[in-house]
């Protein structure tokens, strides 16, 4: 830091302002403890020489020399005692309170003299926390963001730097920030950049030395090796060798020596997905990654693509084999916006953008603002993997910041990297070719793009390549900006062809610390004839992949053949002594059908349409690359029966309800319903995606084992439900409505609850069973954080609401975070007081009259905007949104025999209401107010969020005790079940209002 050894008194100012130039803070100039003892010996020696009490004079001559000896003795001393003792001693002067006291005061002149950051709310009480700053992390912030660490991997998350930002930052969850030391938490506010980087390398570096023990080692850490300035290095190097990270924790190291689920958008077929790395074991997955809960085996060896189908915060993985939970945040309600970079993977929300091209995935109606809340460029726009979002390609240069805008709400902002910044240029993906993990093989080599210098001086930037796991580079090159922009080959020197897993670094400072890792076959090529593969009777039509290689790689298989049945191939490419395995797997269409008592799972081969079955719900077909799907009833001579538009979509999934095609196809003998499918280029083609069927529904139910008894007779409740309905809910009869209770799943009512969330039923068909089967007059005790945070919001905050009054019960914060971000702030008043900020909106009122005479499609539009973003269930969005459910079902309602016997028994049980709860009979009441001035008499569906309320009201205060007079009897609860077959969405929110009173009214009592 002092510059040479014989530098005078006179230039030492000028040699450290030097290293100053191109830094905000001390760290970033990587002064090492040896140059801070040096300017720290010198800085006694100018002391002794000069006159007793000439502070000033020293401080005017020598700001960033004084400065720099502040800033070591923060960044080096280990004890918490006096800061300014231990300064003194380690410049070798005798304690001078004068000398403290000027410093103090002149700290901020002395910073920008140094041009040097100041935060002068660091320093208005104390000069520490702001030399802190400086120095980076001390050694004891340090220890604790290790333990930090090691913490988040010991509970099952992800062991990444960005893993754990995402989970202390999350919004809501404000308390977990308290476990990250200070330091941490204050480099974190006034240099994000900067603590992203060291979090990351820390993170890493610990990580390694589990997976690669012996290339880890701690003489092997060096600040070129691990990036990381010198001071923290030491630290860490001291820590790892008092206790090696997670020692004993067998089920934490292994996360360290494995590949975590992780978030891919695939932009070749328009897909977001989660790629399930593979393992060296067979394991069956519990996946959240839409509507309902997926069962998914993966092999050996193999890794798992699965679609995330829905908007929504976070796909949840579940091990049944060994319980291990794993989550993958996927976007923030209140910033709804999914940033991808060129490979497909998510960008962090903690790291700067680039200054030029970003894909974004965004509601059709947020905008995207940059500096000065002006709109970014948008050249390029997609439809969305889901309905109502779009992916948008901006224009991010001339900007130092992106915000995404809805509601004229704005979300987090994120930062830009100025222009002049590089970037990593990933050429296109191989199509339909991963490794075993499922990452993306690139044909060519990455290129870095270095921007254009202006100006006089020499601009270097630091480009790095090591093989992936690796401690020393194969490249480690400075390369100069020239004043136009310039195309590096990150490997110069490196002899091709490339093959394998390589880590490509370019910086300039830990500001700016751009890292990509690639799968690279270097001269590889592929063409996959068809580009799609569609379905035919027997799965998929035959296919071939050919490879083309060039010189010094070859493949085991220059030709890859598919059958109809096989759907992906496992090859290997070869170049010298290095060999990497791929995964062949043509792009394809799937088809998924759902039923009930089935867990519904997308396939290869033909779905099979029963038109004698009472259980018809919903066809989904998903073709990559399709502009448009619509679809087609053929006869046995091929002839058209009907045709179809799809009536939903979401990405390059495209869905029917069955139980039109079933009603078409009553009088066909044999029938084919095929899918019209219209691509980029304007040609459409036609393929099979289900035969019509008579009796052949137990032939069509996928080959999926649940081992859990539970989940077995939710799914056997289910399917028996359908069976008993046996017709269309227009046609269902009275006296089918008698609902006993089922005494297998209100055994443990708990364990029940939790077996339907994790069950594969509808959750269009949850609420009814949830009802059915008895469980919604019982009560339920606080199970853990598992319960109390499940991916199904409904079912989690009726399980964290029994936590959360449970004095007893632990992690309180946690739960109270999750009741507020999945249930909302009105479940939390009602938890408090038991009343609403104002009952009578999110329900059927005059406004939703006002709507009766227009079209469906009109009023979705209006409508639709409640629907895009999943928010926390009780907040005003999702209650309007389920009300509009309703709305659009409220004739077949009308149509059913059981409406008409409701309203009595209604009136029966606002009485016992009235008697035992004041709280939940004003939410009945208000909702009646809403009502005012309208003609139920005419119009009798709009009194069903009474009539809903009032059932939730009576089996949530029975469940707890507090109902003085009457329950639910058999014609009741089958009155109620028959309503939450046709309003699941009104019905689970009442149930969840009704629960927080009634826990409330028993807390208390």
């Amino acid at each position: 830091m002092t510059g040479s050894a014989t530098s005078q008194n006179n230039d030492i100012e000028t040699c450290i302002r030097g290293r100053f130039d191109a830094v905000a803070l001390v760290v970033e100039a990587n002064p090492t403890p040896e140059e801070f003892r040096a300017a720290q010996s010198r800085l006694g020696a100018l002391m002794r020489e000069m006159p007793s009490g000439a502070h000033i004079a020293l401080l005017t001559r020598h700001p960033a020399l004084i400065l720099t000896t502040l800033v070591g003795h923060a960044a080096t001393r280990t004890s918490d005692g006096d800061f300014w003792n231990g300064y003194f001693d380690a410049i070798g002067v005798p304690a001078d309170r004068s000398f403290s006291a000027a410093v103090t005061a002149f700290a901020g002149d002395m910073l920008r003299e140094s041009g040097l950051l100041d935060a002068a709310e660091l320093r208005s009480d104390d000069l520490v926390p702001l030399l802190e700053l400086h120095a980076g992390l001390p050694p004891r912030d340090v220890d604790a963001l290790v333990d930090v660490i090691e913490a988040h991997v010991a509970a099952g998350r992800a062991p990444s730097g960005t893993a754990i930002l995402d989970h202390l930052t999350e919004p809501g969850f404000a308390h977990r920030m308290s476990v990250l030391p200070n330091g941490f938490r204050t480099l974190l506010d006034h240099a994000p950049d900067i603590a992203a980087t060291f979090l990351a390398r820390i993170c890493a570096t610990l990580v390694a030395t589990v997976a690669s023990p012996d290339d880890w080692a701690g003489d092997r850490l060096t600040t070129a090796t691990v990036d990381l300035p010198p001071t923290i290095l030491a630290a860490l190097r001291v820590r790892l060798e008092r206790a090696a990270f997670l020692a004993g924790d067998t089920a934490a190291v292994a996360l360290c020596t494995a590949r975590f689920p992780e978030l891919r958008y695939d932009v070749s077929e328009g897909s977001l997905t989660v790629i399930v790395p593979s393992d060296a074991a067979a394991t069956t997955w519990r996946v959240w990654a839409g509507d309902a809960p997926e069962q998914v085996s993966v092999g050996a060896n193999e890794a798992a693509v699965i679609p995330v189908t829905a908007a929504l915060r976070e796909c949840v993985l579940v091990s049944l084999d060994t319980g291990a939970r794993r989550s993958v945040p996927v976007l923030l309600p209140g910033d709804p916006i999914v940033l991808f970079a060129p490979d497909g993977r998510v960008m962090s929300r903690h790291r700067t953008l680039p200054a030029g091209p970003v894909v974004a995935l965004v509601p059709n109606d947020a905008q995207l603002l940059g500096s000065g809340r002006t709109p970014v460029p948008i050249t390029e726009t997609h439809a969305g993997p889901w309905e109502g979002w779009l992916l948008r390609t901006v224009d991010l240069e001339g900007h130092s910041t992106l915000t995404v805008h809805r509601d004229g709400r704005p979300g987090q902002t994120r930062r830009v990297r100025p222009v002049e910044s590089p970037s990593i240029e990933l050429p296109e993906p191989l199509p339909g070719i991963t490794t075993r993990d499922g990452d993306p093989v690139f044909g060519e080599r990455p290129l870095v793009d270095l921007p254009a210098h202006e100006g006089d001086d020499v601009k270097e930037w630091r480009v790095r390549v090591r093989r992936a796991g690796d401690v020393e580079w194969l490249v480690d090159y400075p390369w100069a900006a020239e004043d136009y922009v310039t195309s590096a080959d990150p490997f110069d020197g490196v002899d091709g062809p490339l093959l394998g897993r390589y880590e490509i670094a370019v910086s300039d400072s830990y500001r700016l610390d751009l890292r990509r890792v690639a799968d690279i076959a270097e001269g590889l090529d592929v063409v996959h004839e068809p580009a799609v593969r569609l379905p035919v009777e027997k799965g998929l039509t035959e296919s071939a992949t050919q490879f083309t290689v060039g010189d010094g790689l070859s493949v085991d298989d220059e030709t890859v053949e598919f059958a109809p049945d096989v759907t992906e191939r496992i090859t290997s490419v070869s170049a010298g002594d290095d060999t990497l395995e791929l995964v062949v797997r043509p792009p394809h269409a799937l088809v998924r059908i759902e039923r009930s008592g089935v867990p519904a799972a997308w396939q290869t081969s033909l779905a099979e349409l029963d038109v004698t079955a009472l259980d018809h719900h919903r066809l989904a077909v998903y073709v990559p690359g399709a502009v448009d799907v619509s679809f087609a009833l053929l006869d046995g001579d091929l002839d058209i029966v009907r045709e179809w538009d799809a009536d939903g979509r979401s990405g390059a999934e495209f869905s029917l309800a069955t139980r039109g095609v079933a009603d078409a196809a009553k009088r066909l003998v044999a029938g084919t319903l095929v899918a019209l499918i219209d691509d980029e280029s304007g040609e459409t083609d036609e393929a099979p995606i289900a035969t019509v069927v008579r009796g052949g529904r137990q032939a069509s139910a996928p080959s999926i084992v649940v081992e859990d008894p539970l989940i077995n007779e939710w799914m056997r409740l289910d399917a028996a439900h359908a069976e008993e309905t046996g017709a269309p809910p227009t046609e269902s009869p009275l006296d089918a409505a008698e609902a006993p209770v089922d005494e297998l799943l209100t055994a443990d009512p708990t364990a029940s609850l939790l077996a339907l969330a994790d069950s594969p039923v509808s959750p269009d068909r949850v609420p009814a069973m949830f009802i059915r089967s008895g469980l919604a007059e019982l009560p339920f005790t606080s199970t853990g954080r598992s319960g109390a945070s499940h991916p199904n919001p409904y079912i989690g905050c009726t399980l964290a609401m029994s936590a959360i009054v449970d004095p007893a019960a632990p992690d309180r914060d946690e739960v109270q975070a999750y009741l507020t971000t999945r249930g909302g702030e009105e479940l939390l008043r009602l938890l408090a007081s038991g009343r609403m900020s104002d009952p009578r909106t999110g329900v059927f009122d005059r406004n939703v009259l006002a709507v009766d005479a227009m079209g469906r499609d009109m009023v979705d539009a209006l409508f639709q905007h409640f629907r895009i973003v999943p928010g926390p269930v009780l907040d005003l969005d999702m209650r309007t949104s389920a009300t509009i459910d309703a709305f659009h079902r409220r004739v077949e309602w009308m149509a059913d025999p059981v409406s008409v016997e409701a309203p009595r028994h209604v009136n029966t049980m606002l009485r016992d209401v009235r008697r035992s709860s004041p709280e939940m009979y004003d939410l009945i009441a208000a909702r009646n107010e809403a009502l005012d001035g309208v003609d139920t008499g005419g119009n009798p569906w709009m009194l069903l969020s009474m009539q809903s309320m009032c059932f939730a009201a009576v089996a949530r205060l029975q469940a707890h005790g507090r109902l003085k007079q009457g329950g639910l009897t058999d014609e009741g609860r089958a009155m109620w079940a028959r309503l939450a077959d046709y309003f699941p969405g009104m019905v689970s929110t009442d149930v969840l209002i009704a629960n927080a009173v009634a826990v409330r009214a028993a807390a208390l009592a």
